[in-house]
């Protein structure tokens, strides 16, 4: 990560449309943006796919962006957007085989829950994945998606009911 004043520095290049800033910003988040494409896609290529939309859409479009706090934020949805984009475009797609060092039992149950996320309602799923793979805050959430915090707040109740109920007793959603 960055220093304030480096991501400063780095956000002053980003509006001046350079290219190298912005993938320099990337890579030094790929891995947080890794995971929130892996909650959808499941496949290394679709979510490669999905970075470089994501670059070529901030490097086209960096001069929408109204308040410069909110750049992470922007990034974000442009980033789920695409990722809903390939969703639908693939949608009878399986889970790639994945080579892991893992422990058979936990990786086995981290595939489970990201299985049963694949096949939630799409506003269920969102808000469960920006809260707990990606640890953006309630508010975050409300403003990344653009609605209300009530609202945030019984997605998440209900996804993670319809979440344990799947888990607990193996239903499909």
């Amino acid at each position: 990560m960055f220093t304030a004043i480096q991501e400063t520095n780095l956000l002053a290049k980003i509006k001046k449309k350079d290219l190298n800033a912005i993938l320099d910003w990337f890579e030094s988040r790929k891995s947080k943006y890794y995971r929130i494409g892996w909650a959808y896609l499941k496949n290394h290529h679709d979510i490669e796919d999905v970075f470089h939309n994501t670059i070529i859409k901030v490097y086209e479009k960096i001069d929408q962006l109204r308040e410069e706090r909110y750049f992470e934020s922007w990034v974000t949805s442009i980033f789920l957007n695409e990722c809903k984009a390939v969703c639908r475009k693939n949608k009878p797609r399986r889970v790639e085989d994945v080579s892991t060092t893992e422990g058979g039992s936990e990786y086995e149950a981290k595939l489970e829950v990201y299985d049963i996320l694949t096949q939630m309602d799409e506003k269920y799923k969102e808000v469960i994945i920006l809260k707990y793979l990606e640890g953006f805050s309630q508010d975050e959430i409300s403003r990344l998606l653009e609605i209300p915090i009530g609202t945030v707040k019984s997605r998440l109740y209900r996804g993670l009911l319809l979440l344990r109920k799947a888990l607990e007793g193996g239903e499909r959603l």
